[in-house]
């Protein structure tokens, strides 16, 4: 199993200082990655559900706390520039709300410059409010993801590039530099939905979804595997991550919610997501409300949950 931890570019705790404090940390701690989150624009009011939001019957969004919201790859080559290993993810970047000549530009301009770091999660966006505020299309997004994605990676691929459309179309354009991974760097498709299983193996380097169960996530690699021999794509081309929360408590809680609970309830957790076929878990820091106590909570992560 590989870790990345969740940055705070968004909220209370996001400042320069805080975010290179914790991604110096999680460098030399000998995490894999650092994660950012992606949103341009916080409308005043939505209705708009998150689509993650695990209780009953969920309630529309309270956005009022993300007003203070970093650009994901502004903050990527913030820290990119303090730190010199670990990787670089944005978890995940919504695509379809911004020209895909900028993205296509900006990804590859990191990854050179970082000499390789970046994992571009990506997806199609849930927050229609925002999409209204960018006046981008919410109905057509899906559609929008995939051919933004495929006219990034014939940018990142080929010297001239023609852009028929449907969705954009330009005369053909140049662009370099070229990603310093090649052909590009891994794409991997946010989402638990089965649309987003089937744009990971049209599209994707990886599947990453969002607080999923071990039990799920193996009945939808069992989906998966089903559509990569449908597409003539071998399962092991496709990462399968995970974004979860993780939650230390001193004795067992009530709840079997995953990642939550003492050291070695956490350990079987992860074993239980590996054996479901996960390879790569993003974690998400939630002890404590300083970035003392996120520190202190990495350093737990790093001596108590990734030593086995």
């Amino acid at each position: 199993m590989r870790y990345g931890i969740a940055l705070p570019n968004y909220g209370a705790l996001a400042t320069p200082e805080n975010l290179l404090r914790l991604a110096r940390r999680a460098e030399d701690c000998g995490v894999d990655s650092v994660w950012v989150s992606d949103h341009v624009i916080m409308p005043d009011e939505a209705t708009s559900v998150y689509p993650y939001d695990p209780s009953a019957r969920p309630a529309p969004a309270l956005l009022q706390r993300l007003e203070q919201f970093y650009d994901a790859l502004t903050t990527l080559a913030f820290v990119a520039g303090a730190t010199t290993r670990v990787r670089l993810g944005v978890s995940v970047y919504v695509v379809p709300i911004r020209n895909p000549l900028l993205t296509a530009k900006i990804v590859a301009s990191l990854d050179a410059l970082s000499r390789g770091r970046v994992i571009f999660g990506c997806g199609v966006g849930w927050l229609r409010e925002e999409f209204d505020a960018l006046r981008t299309p919410f109905a057509d997004r899906g559609a929008r993801t995939d051919e933004y994605l495929q006219i990034c990676q014939a940018l990142w691929t080929r010297e001239v590039t023609s852009l028929p459309g449907p969705l954009y179309s330009a005369a053909a354009v140049r662009a370099r530099p070229k990603p310093y991974q090649q052909p590009y760097p891994p794409i991997w498709i946010g989402g638990n939905s089965d649309a987003a299983l089937r744009r990971a193996v049209r599209l994707g380097d990886g599947w990453h979804p969002i607080d999923l169960s071990p039990e799920t996530i193996a009945a939808k690699r069992d989906a998966l595997r089903d559509l990569c021999a449908a597409a003539g794509r071998e399962p092991a081309e496709i990462t399968i991550s995970l974004r979860g929360t993780l939650r230390f408590t001193a004795a067992q809680p009530q709840s079997h919610a995953p990642l939550a609970g003492t050291p070695e309830k956490i350990r079987a957790d992860v074993a239980a997501y590996a054996a479901a076929g996960v390879e790569y878990l993003v974690l998400n820091l939630r002890d404590g409300s300083t970035i003392d106590a996120l520190v202190a909570q990495l350093e737990r992560v790093a001596g108590e949950v990734m030593c086995d």
